[in-house]
């Protein structure tokens, strides 16, 4: 194993960037992610093991972009492909040009938002060791809207808004990995400050009303394949 420096330091032509579990790749017009193969796995304190359910979620994001595309006129990358190769799961889309709206000033932010809830509306949690093995299929008496619920892209911070620097436009909303219909209130507004995706101090964390509203409106049904993969990956 090596070290995340070590991984950035030697990083092959294309190749944008590298965190704990994943590559990026610029190369003409299509962005590229992948997973970690597991010969280039990181040197951690804790041992840490990338997750088993990053290709599902990918695939979800894919999905979604596809599903989102036909349905709504919220601005999207155009998906290009995604596929397994030697050990390595692989996201391709166009390239969005523009900058991060965590970039721009409080001024420019206040703009870009008036644009950002009407994307919001038009479509009107995630815990990373909580069932990541599951996939949650909602009760027949659950209704869509109208206090029942909605789609809800539930990573929508600053950083997955990308906007025209120029025009304040938003040219793409991305990372749609953990979308999908969730009660309304899912939907946090983290996209009003810089950071995570994620309560931070003083903020509501609503992990346990997510976990209990799951389990009482949805059955549980339980992806085999993410399960053996995640024993086979030692999680």
């Amino acid at each position: 194993m090596v070290s995340n420096q070590e991984m950035n330091k030697h990083r092959e032509p294309g190749c944008t960037g590298v965190t704990i579990d994943k590559k990026y790749y610029e190369v003409g017009n299509p962005f590229v992610k992948r997973t970690l193969r597991q010969h280039e796995w990181m040197t951690t304190a804790t041992n840490w093991k990338p997750s088993a359910c990053l290709p599902q979620r990918w695939k979800t994001d894919a999905a979604i972009l596809v599903y989102l595309r036909e349905k709504t006129n919220i601005p999207l990358p155009r998906l290009q492909h995604t596929f397994e190769d030697d050990g390595a799961f692989y996201f391709s889309t166009e390239l969005v040009p523009g900058v991060s709206m965590s970039q721009l000033t409080e001024e420019q932010k206040q703009v870009v938002t008036k644009e950002l809830l009407e994307h919001v509306a038009t479509l009107k949690v995630h815990s990373w060791f909580w069932k990541h093995h599951t996939c949650w299929q909602p009760k027949p008496d659950v209704e869509v809207g109208r206090g029942g619920y909605v789609f809800c892209h539930n990573d929508l911070g600053q950083h997955n808004v990308i906007v025209d620097p120029e025009s304040l436009k938003i040219n793409a909303i991305i990372d749609w990995e953990y979308g999908g219909f969730w009660p309304e209130w899912f939907e946090q507004p983290y996209w009003r400050r810089k950071g995570p995706s994620a309560p931070l101090g003083g903020e509501e964390d609503d992990t346990e009303r997510c976990r209990e509203w799951l389990l009482a409106h949805c059955a549980q049904v339980e992806m085999e394949h993410l399960r053996s993969l995640k024993e086979k990956l030692g999680e």
